[in-house]
């Protein structure tokens, strides 16, 4: 097991592979079929409260990857948000992956969706630069979405961040930062607070 704390939210990756039974992202709006695939599960826990479990999942049919898929075991209620939203695709290219990131943010009707965000706000989350955290947790790069996906035809501005497949510890890190800080800090209400107030 690796564990590592980011921002204000503890990561234990959890050693080898372990089935998992969904339906896969590119099904939502298609067969909606439950296929068995491999993934690396991670658990998430916060001071608030928050115990959750994620998983990084390798599709099997082709080259289709999404991090998240979250159950939740405690925590305030804004963070069952997770269990339907947030979910993150990265690419696969070669023996890495590429991933957009966007944020969390509530919107006008209460609910949080994803956001385009930039590394400063990420930043923010991590209290510390996001790019060189991100490094220091195995990331062979950072920067645009354009720069690290050349073939991206669409949020080629956008930050994004390059992971080995093998070692996705920047990717879990980039999930707890963009998908659980902006919840509990409640990124684009009015006021303050987050759910923890």
């Amino acid at each position: 097991m690796t564990s590592f704390t980011i921002g204000m939210v503890t990561v234990e990756i959890l050693d080898g592979a372990r089935a998992i039974t969904a339906v896969p992202p590119s099904q939502w709006h298609g067969d909606r079929k439950e296929r068995v695939a491999d993934a690396t599960l991670a658990n998430l826990q916060a001071a608030d409260g928050l115990r959750a479990r994620i998983a990084l999942v390798k599709w099997p049919d082709d080259d289709e990857v999404s991090l998240g898929h979250a159950e939740i075991f405690g925590g305030p209620a804004d963070y069952e948000r997770l269990e339907d939203a947030g979910l993150i695709s990265p690419k696969a290219v070669g023996d890495k992956l590429v991933a957009r990131i966007r944020a969390l943010k509530y919107g006008e009707a209460g609910r949080a969706s994803g956001a385009v965000t930039d590394w400063a706000q990420i930043g923010g989350w991590a209290d510390a630069d996001a790019p060189t955290v991100l490094r220091d947790l195995g990331a062979t790069a950072t920067g645009t979405y354009g720069d690290l996906l050349p073939s991206a035809t669409r949020f080629k501005s956008e930050p994004a961040i390059e992971v080995l497949a093998a070692d996705p510890r920047a990717l879990f890190a980039v999930y707890a930062l963009t998908r659980v800080m902006p919840i509990m800090t409640g990124h684009g209400k009015s006021a303050v607070e987050g759910p923890n107030a």
